[in-house]
């Protein structure tokens, strides 16, 4: 049954920038002022053409029986905001996007590579000829970069969050895909088990099912009688198997490609279900050169390499980046954000491939540095300045100091862009 908002009383959950967009296409499709309140933390909010109740944030829970739907910011956690006896309730723009809108949608999710994944296929299918979109997990709002009613694309490919997977019940795409699952967010979802459920959500109603052969393997029982696929650099039970499909094209991506091959399968899995050519997906791979803050070589000097990988935000993504630089890497910058993360494993590859200068922001060497032994040669700063004098001090030449910090950096630093500004700054401002 459709979604109708006519006429019912409507909370905004935190006037935050997804909201912004909320409030206004509430407004654009008829809901008046006087059916929306909106709950902030701001005890001075004012909103520019909005003419009826904002609420302060400390008095949302006594409020919202009072309403038919509650729209939630992503960033808000059902678990730790005592939201789930209003689980019906709950609306999301994501969840509005798949209610309304009627042509083919992709999904992609995963844990780590999801943007890779996704921007490949949306280069992809637009150098197939078709109309497409692409909408990201961060970034423009979905309702910002899609009109439901009235923009018609063969396909959108879009890249969800668990966060956003959380509240849907009832979507449906044309292709869903699930890559790797390992743990993250648990401080938002609370357990691993809630985590990878929301992430199962993507397979509802699916058309096509595309999973991972290596989560495949751990979890076909959630597979049982769904039309699925399963993609991967090994094992996987269809013709699109990558490592089969390398030795019959000529495929030399400009980026490190080692870790991405499962990615690259996905792709794979796409063009052979909708019939692009194998020429098509080959030159994708080829022309692909990466997204920002993923493995980008920042600065060369004094014969050393800066790698820019800010956004690497979990101790495994670190991991996989170690493994692709193993024999260059002299110089690591590690911070530590309490999301439940284990980082004994990270230790271990610091460890087996003797990458000894340790860079610790706070609060990370409360948690890190107790892992680690004397033999390392460890700073913990807050100060960027501070630690790239040190990376150009202690790496040796032709060596890589890597920015991949295994957690979020907001003890610090707002988000991973204004950390890689402040990271650049500091190598140019060095050389001068």
């Amino acid at each position: 049954m459709k979604i109708t908002l006519m006429y019912k009383n409507i909370a905004i959950l935190w006037y935050g920038k997804e909201w912004q967009s909320t409030l206004r296409f509430l407004q654009k499709n008829g809901i008046n002022d006087y059916n929306i309140a909106v709950f902030d933390q701001s005890e001075n909010l004012e909103i520019p053409d909005f003419n009826w109740k904002i609420i302060s944030w400390s008095h949302y829970l006594r409020y919202l029986d009072e309403y038919d739907f509650i729209f939630k910011s992503p960033g808000i956690s059902p678990y730790n905001h005592n939201l789930k006896r209003f689980w019906d309730k709950i609306l999301t723009q994501t969840k509005l996007f798949y209610e309304f809108y009627k042509w083919k949608i992709i999904s992609v999710t995963q844990t780590k590579g999801k943007s890779t994944t996704t921007t490949l296929i949306y280069n992809l299918l637009k150098n197939a000829g078709y109309n497409v979109k692409i909408v990201w997990n961060i970034g423009t709002p979905v309702l910002n970069e899609v009109d439901i009613q009235k923009d018609e694309y063969d396909f959108v490919v879009y890249e969800l969050s668990s966060y956003m997977l959380e509240e849907l019940d009832n979507h449906q795409s044309y292709i869903s895909i699930l890559g790797n699952i390992f743990p993250d967010h648990l401080d938002w979802h609370q357990t691993f088990d809630n985590y990878s459920q929301a992430k199962r959500k993507v397979f509802l109603n699916a058309e096509n099912i595309f999973v991972g052969y290596d989560y495949f393997q751990k979890n076909n029982q959630y597979f049982e009688n769904k039309n699925y696929l399963t993609f991967g650099w090994i094992g996987a039970n269809i013709y699109h198997e990558w490592t089969k499909y390398l030795w019959e094209i000529e495929v030399s991506p400009k980026i490190p490609w080692e870790h991405n091959l499962d990615n690259f399968a996905a792709v794979l899995a796409v063009s052979e279900h909708i019939g692009i050519s194998r020429e098509i997906f080959q030159n994708t791979i080829n022309e692909f050169l990466g997204l920002p803050h993923r493995l980008q070589n920042v600065w060369k000097y004094q014969w050393i390499t800066f790698i820019d990988d800010a956004i690497s935000t979990t101790p495994e993504s670190t991991i996989e980046w170690i493994k692709t630089f193993w024999d260059q890497i002299e110089t690591i910058f590690l911070w530590w954000t309490d999301r439940w993360y284990e980082f004994e494993w990270l230790i271990q590859y610091l460890e087996q491939y003797n990458i000894k200068n340790i860079v610790l922001f706070p609060p990370s060497w409360d948690r890190i540095s107790n892992l680690l032994d004397s033999s390392y040669n460890i700073l913990s700063t807050s100060d960027m300045k501070e630690a790239v004098d040190f990376a150009f001090k202690n790496t040796k030449k032709w060596g890589i100091c890597l920015l991949s910090t295994a957690s979020p950096s907001y003890s610090v630093w707002k988000n991973f862009e204004e950390k890689w500004d402040i990271f650049q700054k500091e190598i140019k401002n060095y050389k001068s």
